[in-house]
């Protein structure tokens, strides 16, 4: 683990990496750490009581079945996240002198020292792992902390390999995708082109986000199986699944702005746009409307899918506030989710629904024309 090698990888890839997200780490690990150590129980109870109700909230993120499912969906994501920073530095011209240092070194060599790299960059949830192989070996429920511990080497395995490939690869002209060939002769609107690129460029991350959305959603019925009929549990599984969505609604304000921004010079209606940001969302969405189709009443489930598609539009417009400001962007999902959620819990999500399409309407209406794309983490 000393070695010049993995010294060199260590200060290039992980170091820089927390660099870059040490805003949002702080933040997602100040967020959990209050939650669990300083949330108020309902009711008046004992100080010793308390600390037992503390106890048995930690133990609840730590060792049971489906809040490991959640955590290894999130751990995924993160993980991806770590791949495409550690691909994206690759291509860096002041990194380029890798690709014929590190192919000098033997394929185990190499193994060892990327996958040193990749197990620091998970730190965080090594700590997880550490902190339920604590609270396993006190309570005597060691079979989830094993599990963990062979994903842990499972993840930084196979990242390890990944790397590996991304460095020794001989590069190749990319062939375009079969959906491009397909389509070739269909025509192709403005507003489509998104779904081109995400299923062209971004397989990757649409295929974890639905991953992710499916272990959340069956996760929230699972949990609150007895509360199944009740209207606010069904809206929660709707929201936390557009929360969910929020990477890849940020990803196609990225692409438009990247790619697209000149039209906005072109004849079209604003109000045809807002239509047209629906119908890709739908679309984005459509596992999940299916999803709820099966799963609840058919009017439950189109005002389900109605008030998913307001929330999302609301959170596509809430970026022509923000710019590129990827950072400040998910501390206004996180800060929205909160609030909607309360709103949900006392029983106004009708209400809410009206509320989050006309606030969307107009934050798009009033700044589609005055674009911030300043890229800025």
């Amino acid at each position: 683990m000393s070695g010049p090698l993995t010294k060199v990888l260590l200060k290039i890839f992980a170091y820089r990496f927390y660099r870059e997200q040490s805003g949002l780490l702080l933040f997602l690990f100040v967020t959990l750490i209050s939650y669990c150590f300083f949330i108020n129980t309902a009711g008046i109870y004992k100080a010793e009581e308390s600390t037992f109700y503390h106890l048995m909230l930690m133990m609840t993120f730590i060792i049971t079945p489906v809040m490991m499912l959640l955590v290894f969906a999130f751990w995924l994501i993160y993980t991806v996240k770590s791949w495409l920073y550690v691909t994206a530095q690759l291509q860096l011209e002041n990194n380029q002198f890798l690709f014929y240092s590190m192919t000098s070194y033997s394929k185990p060599a190499q193994f060892k020292s990327w996958f040193c790299v990749q197990l620091i960059i998970s730190l965080p949830f090594l700590g997880y792992w550490l902190f339920a192989t604590v609270l396993g070996f006190i309570y005597h429920a060691n079979l989830i902390p094993a599990i963990t511990l062979i994903y842990i080497l499972l993840m930084a395995s196979i990242s390890a390999w990944l790397y590996i490939y991304l460095v020794n690869r001989i590069n190749k002209t990319r062939k375009p995708a079969y959906l491009i060939i397909w389509s070739r002769n269909v025509r192709k609107p403005l507003s489509s082109l998104f779904m081109y690129h995400l299923f062209d460029r971004a397989k990757l991350i649409y295929i974890l986000t639905k991953v992710a959305s499916f272990f959340l959603m069956t996760g929230i019925l699972y949990v609150f199986a007895d509360y199944k009929q009740d209207s606010r549990v069904a809206y929660i599984v709707i929201l936390a699944m557009v929360t969910l969505h929020s990477v890849l609604i940020y990803q196609e304000y990225r692409f438009k702005e990247t790619y697209l921004s000149f039209a906005r010079n072109l004849p079209y209606n604003r109000f045809g746009l807002f239509f047209d940001f629906s119908l890709i969302y739908f679309l984005i969405m459509l596992p999940e409307c299916i999803w709820c189709l099966s799963e609840f009443p058919l009017l439950k489930a189109l005002e389900m899918l109605f008030f998913g598609l307001s929330v999302a539009l609301l959170f596509r417009s809430i970026l022509y506030l923000n710019g590129l400001r990827m950072y400040r962007y998910f501390l206004w999902i996180f800060g929205l989710f909160i609030l909607f959620f309360y709103i949900i819990m006392f029983g106004w999500p009708r209400l809410l629904f009206i509320t989050a399409l006309l606030a969307a309407l107009l934050i798009f209406y009033q700044n589609y024309y005055k674009p911030k794309t300043i890229i800025k983490f």
